[in-house]
């Protein structure tokens, strides 16, 4: 038997997504979501606390994500948001779902020294990625 906590994260984050085909092409777009990222770490030995865990990644997701914007760091946007000194935070691909659920798990692990079972991201309402251990 194994003992898991997950904790729930709710944020507002623009990004676009260069080069996608077809219905996707929209995505090029300026836009922004109000995402959810559940996090769940595996508990077996009892020692998280949700408090800490919580202030943790919360307070890292306020401080690099919570009213910013995701950029691929090949995007030309990207030199816009510098010179103005606005909030983003590049990533090395464009940024998916998939990306924002990876680069949460990665976040997720440094801050707490615990890497997480699974991290599971909404984009809105209809969209979701989830990022495994394995």
């Amino acid at each position: 038997m194994s003992v898991t906590v997950t904790l729930s994260f709710r944020w507002p984050m623009g990004h676009r997504i260069l080069d996608l085909p077809g219905a996707g092409a929209k995505c090029t777009n300026i836009h922004g979501h109000n995402w959810i990222a559940d996090v769940e770490l595996p508990n077996d030995d009892g020692v998280l606390e949700f408090g800490e865990v919580k202030d943790k990644i919360g307070s890292w997701i306020n401080a690099a994500l919570d009213h910013g914007f995701m950029v691929h760091d090949t995007d030309p946007f990207l030199h816009y948001l510098n010179d103005n000194q606005l909030k983003f935070f590049a990533v090395p691909k464009p940024p998916t779902t998939e990306v924002v659920a990876t680069v949460i798990a990665q976040h997720a692990e440094k801050l707490t020294g615990v890497r997480p079972f699974r991290v599971h991201v909404m984009e809105g309402y209809r969209n979701a990625a989830t990022w495994y251990d394995g």
